[in-house]
């Protein structure tokens, strides 16, 4: 299989390797990213991500797959994508928001001129931070069976009344993604139109819940009569699943970065490890452990190596059917075992270290744990996950 004509070579990524790095160490933000605590905690705190993630638009380190009228790059190529992703998560900068990229890849595709020339400026000044309202109570992962309603008046505005649930950033966003059902007789994944719904529109309710950790980064949205004008209204009537599935398959490239993130959990999983001590004698003196760090070594390698592949062959275009749900699926469900591991690893030896580097490790492999049930949902639960699975590449029947 040759490379595409425009792939960069060795070179030219590690160049641009270079410039990513440069530019993360002089306008990263003063603070490190943790997982689960991803969004502001304070005004400052709002101020400063706005301000970097601006940064990355302008240089054209995010949004450079735009086109260029919009302000993307002509060189630009899905391994710079993943390039700058990974650096973020090693530097362990703060990402940009997931939702923002669903969001503008949404418009991009299917908005108006209108739309585009209204809405794409502010996100790459960063001035507009966008949500998904997607989920809802009773549905989940299941964002076929929305009930919030939409309805059209006369002058074609319409009126969107209902709840959405386990909303991220939707504290501090201003603009969400809506997916809502504009034909009542409809079920499951027809009758369902997207809207742009501005969070500070009157009837906008939003509900901050807070996490095992004591963090802030879900809520619940409620839209009562909430009316927005008729040009809110992205593509045609009826034409949300689509809309929104193709949004949803942008995604499946930010987990080819991620994949860092499992490189990240085992480095902190062996320096608590080397540092430990248990029943009076090095814990990697204890077969049982060494044994199990070692199997979930491998496993974070297997699912590196998959989705490793997994990339390269969606930048020729050449997935196979299901591949996206493998890759999420290894990655939440090793995400999830090797932070759980560190936990209780963590938690039942003892560790002498000469600097905080350990004590920062146990509190980075806790805060995973924490939040990992949170990546075997979000994009799709683990179960949703091994449904496609069965479906799609195994070809069982579903009853």
């Amino acid at each position: 299989m040759s490379a595409p004509a425009n792939r960069p070579d060795d070179a030219a990524l590690a160049e641009f390797r270079h410039r990513v790095r440069a530019h993360i160490g002089y306008f990263a933000p003063p603070f490190a990213a943790r997982e689960g605590r991803r969004a502001p905690e304070n005004a400052e705190q709002e101020a400063e991500l706005r301000r970097w993630f601006a940064t990355l638009f302008e240089a054209g380190f995010v949004g450079g797959d735009w086109p260029v009228e919009y302000g993307g790059r002509a060189d630009h190529h899905p391994l710079h994508d993943r390039i700058v992703s990974e650096e973020l998560l090693r530097a362990r900068a703060p990402r940009p928001v997931d939702q923002v990229n669903l969001a503008a890849h949404v418009l991009l595709q299917f908005g108006s001129e209108e739309q585009k020339a209204a809405l794409l400026p502010p996100i790459r000044r960063s001035e507009h931070v966008w949500c998904q309202l997607l989920s809802e109570p009773n549905a989940g992962s299941d964002i076929a069976a929305v009930r919030c309603r939409g309805t059209r008046n006369d002058d074609g505005s319409w009126v969107l009344t209902g709840q959405k649930t386990w909303i991220t950033d939707g504290h501090w966003a201003d603009m969400g993604l809506a997916l809502i059902r504009t034909d009542p007789s409809s079920t499951r994944h027809h009758g369902l139109s997207a809207f742009v719904v501005p969070l500070s529109a009157p009837g906008v309710e939003v509900r901050p819940i807070r996490t095992i950790n004591e963090a802030i980064e879900v809520n619940e949205v409620f839209l009562d009569d909430v009316t927005i004008p008729a040009d809110n209204l992205i593509g045609e009537p009826g034409q949300g699943w689509a809309i929104i599935m193709a949004g949803l398959d942008f995604e499946r490239f930010g987990i080819g970065g991620n994949v860092i993130l499992l490189e990240l959990l085992i480095d902190d999983l062996v320096t608590v490890a080397r540092h430990a001590t248990l029943d009076g004698k090095p814990v990697f003196e204890h077969e049982d452990i060494r044994q199990t760090i070692a199997e979930l070594a491998v496993e974070v390698e297997v699912a590196k190596a998959f989705i490793d592949d997994h990339v390269e062959r969606m930048i020729f275009g050449a997935d196979g059917v299901g591949d996206g749900s493998i890759a999420k699926l290894s990655f939440a469900e090793t995400y999830h075992r090797v932070s759980a591991y560190g936990t209780e690893l963590g938690a039942m030896v003892c560790t002498v270290g000469a600097d905080d580097s350990v004590a920062q490790a146990k509190q980075r492999l806790r805060e995973c744990w924490l939040w990992s049930r949170a990546y075997t949902v979000s994009g799709g639960s683990s179960e949703m996950m091994r449904n496609i699975l069965a479906k799609r590449r195994l070809l069982l029947p579903s009853r």
